[in-house]
């Protein structure tokens, strides 16, 4: 047997012995030929009823015959004997054996549906094997750990991520996408959503979509499993199936938009949204419970036009004052350097009553106000299109750009609506990401139900406050102009709504601020926020001043 953290001399004679004693079925170990390149991944040939499956994996054609059906591990060129390396191989590939199903055919799936596929199939199989044996997370952890701290936006980084994230329920990832999947994954109870294959394809088939919706590219021909203990996944699919040759990033099954069809979003046609949220109706004075549907999805590309260098210095300057602030302090003690007035009214009343005053009339000290977390909401509707969209970028980027460099946490989202039914909220900048000075490139559409947009903005803020408590928080709206949508024809209607969506943040601690861009006016968003809560932006120069401003007043 293999010991933990031992470099046996033959591997594969130890990883034979491993996997045959895991549970009990016999295993050929061979290594694969070929130059040690470190992208090759083991592969697993499982005779089962046809006793035919892929061969050496080189060249995805090939087929062999199992010897008495009996499964062969093919190493990796380059797998050295090396502490848990060898224990991590077999055990992967003995849980594939115990838990996984028949070979599936790919009709159907494009290569992102497959390559998920493989993800939640290990993930799955690995889960039912540490139900049996708890220690074996310890053994395939490290391997993941490096994919765990990635903050990359590609197809492949978010495979890897989601990997991680599965392997490890107590590895939560911030990327709203690997978020949905784990929702998928795991059952309310914590055990296993996805625990038949036949599970499995259909949610690969669904998820697969939202891939294809940010128009994340993707090459199945390079593509490589990003645990170097997991096999290429070949034993999945029946041999006689040819994979697709179309890599094309995958889409929702409808038309593509034409060039002169203005989308704010990259999404088509979702099967189902990311968040319902009710709405208030203003006319019957109550919540239309599940009324609002938002989706979510990332844009690729960076695209967009980077704020001038100068332009991100300015505003840093502008906003290093936030950093200083102080917080008076609330209670009396009794010595300080600041007289507390109520105490002194209440000191000299008790003297003329005849009763000793109180001895604490200093104000408690001064606290330093907490750092910020500010989460941009970039408006993307029709009216913006144009110059009004890249300025609203370019401003939005800049001030995650200085509010970082501040010690501030930022982030930033677009939104825009086609009716209730239809809310898009991409994100354009996560909490933790850092990456290159641009943004992708937005294109105006659709209308503005500022309501829901809000709801979800506090639902993602809320999912950040959980790993990052302690700070003010802050949605900050970058708009042109005033709620409205295609299926309202009150105009208090969403207004009133946005309103009820701001109290419910008050409520939450979570302050709503609105920079409203020339030629908008703030009169409508002033009646909804509160005059104090928006500031007019009538050009880029103004910008600082404006943003300043709004962010200098606490929550409420």
């Amino acid at each position: 047997m293999l010991r933990r953290g031992a470099a046996p001399p033959d591997l594969p004679g130890q990883v034979r012995a491993l996997a045959h004693a895991l549970w009990g079925e016999p295993w050929r170990v061979e290594r694969r030929g070929g130059t040690k390149d470190a992208a090759q991944r083991a592969v697993i040939v499982i005779g089962r009823d046809s006793g035919w499956r892929l061969g050496d994996g080189s060249h995805k054609g090939e087929v062999e015959r199992a010897h008495d059906a009996v499964p062969v591990l093919h190493l990796p060129a380059w797998a050295e004997p090396a502490p848990d390396l060898g224990l991590a191989l077999a055990a992967h590939a003995a849980a594939h054996r115990r838990f996984g199903g028949e070979a599936q055919t790919r009709a159907g799936l494009k290569p992102v549906q497959q390559a998920l596929l493989g993800v939640l199939e290990d993930a799955r199989v690995e889960w039912l094997a540490m139900r049996e044996l708890p220690g074996l997370r310890a053994l395939w952890w490290p391997f993941h750990a490096e994919a765990a701290a990635r903050q990359g936006s590609g197809f492949e980084d978010l495979l890897a991520r989601l990997a991680a994230c599965l392997l490890n329920p107590d590895h939560e990832d911030p990327h709203a996408w690997v978020a949905k999947v784990r929702r998928v994954f795991f059952a309310p109870d914590g055990g296993l959503a996805l625990d038949t294959p036949a599970r499995v394809r259909d949610a690969a088939s669904r998820l697969g979509h939202d891939i294809g919706q940010m128009r994340l590219p993707f090459n199945a021909r390079t593509y490589t499993v990003s645990a170097r203990y997991r096999d290429d996944n070949s034993h999945l699919w029946r041999p006689d199936d040819e994979p697709p040759r179309d890599e094309a990033p995958l889409h929702a099954d409808a038309a593509p938009p034409s060039d002169d069809a203005p989308s704010a979003s990259p999404t088509l046609i979702a099967l189902e949204p990311d968040a319902v949220y009710p709405e208030w109706d203003h006319r019957i004075a109550r919540y239309r419970p599940d009324w609002c549907r938002v989706f979510g999805g990332e844009l690729a590309g960076g695209e967009g036009v980077p704020p001038p260098p100068a332009e991100r210095r300015r505003l840093q300057r502008r906003l290093a004052p936030l950093s200083l602030q102080r917080r008076a302090g609330g209670g009396r003690c009794a010595e300080g350097d600041e007289l507390h007035p109520a105490a002194l009214v209440e000191a000299r009343l008790d003297r003329l009553a005849g009763r000793t005053p109180e001895a604490r009339v200093y104000r408690s000290p001064q606290r330093p106000a907490p750092p910020l977390a500010v989460l941009l909401l970039l408006d993307a509707s029709a009216s913006t299109e144009g110059e009004p969209l890249a300025q609203l970028q370019r401003g939005a980027l800049a001030t995650v750009q200085a509010l970082r460099a501040l010690g501030h946490r930022c982030a930033l989202w677009a939104f825009s609506s086609r009716g209730r039914h239809r809310i898009d909220i991409p994100c354009l900048r996560h909490w933790d990401e850092h990456a290159p000075a641009r943004l992708p490139a937005l294109r105006g559409g659709g209308s503005t139900r500022m309501g829901a947009a809000l709801r979800h903005a506090l639902h993602l803020s809320a999912l950040d406050q959980r790993r990052h408590p302690g700070r003010r928080r802050l949605i900050v709206l970058l708009s042109d102009g005033e709620p409205h949508d295609v299926d309202v024809h009150d105009p208090a209607y969403l207004p009133a709504d946005l309103q009820r969506a701001a109290r419910e943040a008050a409520g939450r601690g979570v302050g709503v601020r609105a920079l409203v861009l020339a030629p908008g006016e703030p009169a409508t968003l002033a009646a909804a926020l509160g005059r104090a809560s928006v500031r007019a932006c009538r050009s880029s120069l103004q910008w600082p001043v404006a943003l300043s401003a709004v962010l200098a007043t606490s929550p409420a």
